[in-house]
């Protein structure tokens, strides 16, 4: 089989990008983009290989590629006039073919994996690769039937029929430039490779495999930045390359290591049912580490004599959530930190399915599930008349919205789970009562204070929205964030949501204890000094102003106490200054007002 790597078109999408150079010669992470396919078909057994480039840029492939000598590989090259379209181009290779197959991939696609064994294999017709995706509708969708051939494609429909993402490799026989010369131009006036792999699929020729590794598709600036973190991800030298099996039900131990961090503080009648089921966790390769903050109760005592195989770090002070969670973070190494709360119960596959949807693209800096209120009241009265263990249909959290007044509020917080949360999708962030966090992307935002310590979360914040804050610098800094509904856990939460109107959020104040209405009001500041941006749009600055201004005045009005945090938040501002100085910012404003809910 030879091999056939697509290099023309403008790269009108990554302009100004793309102004002095092609877009397959950018950098991704250490190399230029089209090393990676080239890698792939050479680790594919594939080493006769035709690159195809616009006129433009023709030279510079050949001068970066050369003969392919000195990797053994044999290039050839041809050059395709104008914007034709894929098989158009692919058409140019009939003579380079000389009546073997040919892989063809395009050279904007970064792939994990070779595909050596589909190539040894493949004998006649076509046979594509597929990737699960969020967004089809970006992709020429593909349907299956039951034996991998394929019902249908789709170019970018409006309503797709599956969430099966054709990539931008395909291996075919000789009769594909048959095929080609059968093809009419679309209506953008170019000859279509769906309508190639559509004429295989109409003679029961074509067929489709599930690709489980990472994928990234370079063609815009978020894929490209997709790709680069991929590439590092999956390709450099100081990572571990690591496989993903969507089949099954257990992740092995060569999979990534998950510390889970717990804080207790007075938490013992919660820790015999939260350990045991973190013990029942279907995945494997796991360690907990529990910090206990300075509890008076029989947490500690408990920890040493029934769980003595769990490490326990002791603090002779209470350091708060952000501080704790810091420690366990510094004193442990591994890939993933599910960051749990002790007053909660997990199902058996909660870690491995967050461990699936984090792994789903190398962008993904955290990941949660759906939380359901844990009755624990009834449960440890053993009323008899509750679900098991106490198991209700409430939903506590599915994810965090963030709106445009700078308000934020648990999602689905009350209501009756019907499935109105069964869809995966990204959000702004997940309550910190139980987030897995990738390590990469910790200590991406993580701030070195003075004593030369990483926080992961800010320690300004004793407790409460401190893991609001860590969710919008992640944002800022383009780790997107990820909710599962099949990761499930229960929660006896203690505070619950304010409401959406005035009256509600009034009503909500005066319920809480005033020590923690000055913290959250206090670390609300912080937040917003440190993330909020002054070239947001006018309809976000109005609404938060607004906001604020209804704020400070229920507080002149009816909370005069908590005004007193504003001498601790201008004790801070140097620190919050720096802090907002070194944060990572890779994305706009605008992507950041599309996460904000009105």
């Amino acid at each position: 089989m030879k091999g056939v790597i697509l290099a023309g078109g403008t790269g009108s999408r990554l302009y100004p990008c793309t102004k002095v150079t092609n877009k397959h010669l950018l950098p991704v992470y250490n190399k230029p983009m089209i090393y990676y396919p080239i890698e792939t078909l050479k680790g594919s057994g594939v080493n006769e290989i035709l690159v195809i480039s616009s006129p433009e840029h023709a030279g510079d492939f050949m001068q970066l590629l050369g003969s392919g000598a000195d990797i053994n590989v044999d290039f050839t090259y041809k050059i395709q006039d104008g914007a034709g379209g894929i098989a158009q181009a692919l058409s140019l290779a009939e003579d380079f073919a000389n009546g073997e197959s040919l892989a063809v991939i395009l050279s904007d696609n970064i792939f994990e994996e070779a595909f050596a064994e589909d190539v040894m294999r493949f004998k006649q017709g076509a046979q594509i690769f597929v990737k699960e995706v969020e967004d089809p509708g970006r992709f020429g969708v593909v349907e299956l039937k039951e034996d991998s051939t394929v019902r249908s494609i789709e170019e970018k429909p409006s309503f797709p029929k599956s969430n099966l993402a054709q990539t931008g490799l395909y291996l075919y026989d000789n009769q594909v430039f048959d095929y080609i010369k059968q093809v009419q131009p679309s209506k953008r006036g170019e000859l279509e490779i769906t309508d190639v792999n559509n004429l295989y699929r109409e003679k029961n020729l074509l067929k489709a495999r599930k690709y489980l590794g990472m994928w990234a598709d370079a063609g815009t600036h978020d894929s490209l930045l997709e790709a680069n973190i991929l590439a590092q991800e999956a390709f450099s030298g100081t990572s571990l390359r690591r496989e993903f099996k969507a089949e099954s039900p257990i992740l092995n131990s060569v999979s990534p290591k998950v510390t889970i961090g717990l804080i207790t503080c007075n938490s013992d009648r919660y820790l015999e049912p939260c350990l045991d089921s973190l013990l029942a966790q279907d995945y494997e390769n796991l360690e907990i580490v529990i910090l206990d903050n300075h509890s008076q109760d029989n947490s500690t005592s408990i920890l040493r004599n029934n769980y003595a195989d769990i490490e326990l770090l002791e603090s002779e002070e209470n350091v708060g959530f952000a501080r704790g969670h810091n420690k366990i973070i510094n004193a442990t190494d591994s890939d993933m930190y599910a960051c749990l709360n002790a007053d909660m119960i997990f199902e058996p596959n909660f870690i491995s399915s967050l461990v699936r949807a984090i792994s789903e693209k190398p962008i993904y800096g955290s990941a949660g599930g759906k939380l359901k209120r844990w009755d624990f009241k009834g449960y440890s009265e053993n009323s008899g008349d509750v679900r098991e263990m106490g198991k209700t249909n409430f939903i506590d959290s599915v994810g965090i919205n963030m709106l445009k007044n700078h308000r934020f509020e648990d999602i689905g917080q009350g209501e009756v789970d019907y499935g109105q949360y069964d869809d995966p999708k990204d959000l702004f962030g997940i309550s910190g009562a139980a987030v897995l966090y990738r390590r990469k992307a910790l200590e991406d935002v993580a701030f070195t204070n003075q004593e030369g310590n990483k926080e992961y979360f800010d320690e300004a914040m004793f407790m409460y929205k401190e893991d609001i804050d860590l969710a919008y610098r992640m944002q800022w800094a383009a780790w997107k964030c990820r909710y599962t509904p099949s990761a499930i856990a229960y929660h006896d939460r203690t505070i619950s949501a304010s409401g959406s109107s005035t009256w509600e959020i009034i009503k909500h104040r005066n319920s809480k204890p005033s020590h923690i209405n000055q913290m959250s009001y206090l670390n609300h500041k912080i937040l917003m000094q440190k993330n909020y941006a002054d070239d947001f749009s006018l309809g976000v600055k109005s609404s938060t102003s607004l906001y604020n201004l209804k704020m400070l005045m229920y507080l002149v009005l009816f909370e005069q106490e908590t005004l007193t945090q504003w001498w601790k938040f201008f004790k801070l501002r140097k620190k919050i200054q720096t802090q907002r100085n070194t944060m990572p910012r890779r994305v706009s404003q605008a992507e950041i007002e599309k996460l904000m809910k009105a």
